[in-house]
């Protein structure tokens, strides 16, 4: 019988692995089920899974999120996904994409927290510098084997690490203990 955490590493060898960068108010949101999409200016074309890196003032790698294909559509569409789930505005998300054509909102399909891995332990033994946006974790490849480890491991401990998943674009909160 597979467990969860089984699942989640075949998926994360399936699809593209990325260390992607975001603020800790977005992230916040993303912990508290409110945001269920990841906006940006430019991002990949096909679904990914990804090791959130939170920016200062957290400066850590802090969790791991599978995305769902990404909905490329023009800015106003875009922004309205925003509206409609109350993660931001139109005016909001207008002016981040101002001079581009479209955007892009990334369905969050699933996010789960891992053990931390701070900057000073990220520079020091990988020789990392956080990313603006995102790097491929094939780029370092010792890091994305501790990140797995990391992410095999919590999926065993029995703690109260958040995890939610989505089903039909809704989001559950569920507490694993």
């Amino acid at each position: 019988m597979k467990r969860e955490s089984d699942t989640e590493i075949e998926r994360a060898g399936e699809k593209r692995l990325i260390i992607l960068s975001l603020q800790p108010q977005p992230y916040g949101l993303i912990m508290q089920g409110i945001k269920k999409h990841e906006f940006r200016r430019k991002f990949l074309d096909t679904s990914v899974n990804a090791f959130i890196y939170v920016s200062s003032p957290v400066k850590a790698i802090k969790a791991y999120i599978e995305f769902d294909a990404p909905i490329v559509d023009e800015v106003d569409p875009i922004g309205r996904i925003a509206e409609q789930e109350g993660s931001g505005t139109l005016s909001g998300i207008t002016a981040y994409m101002k001079g581009l054509k479209t955007g892009y909102a990334i369905p969050i399909r699933s996010f789960r927290e891992i053990e931390p891995l701070t900057l000073e332990e990220l520079t020091n033994t990988y020789h990392f510098t956080a990313p603006q946006s995102y790097i491929f974790a094939d780029s370092r490849p010792e890091l994305k084997e501790e990140l797995l480890r990391r992410l095999h491991i919590d999926g065993e401990v029995s703690d109260d690490r958040r995890i939610y998943s989505t089903h039909s674009r809704s989001i559950s909160g569920i507490t694993h203990r």
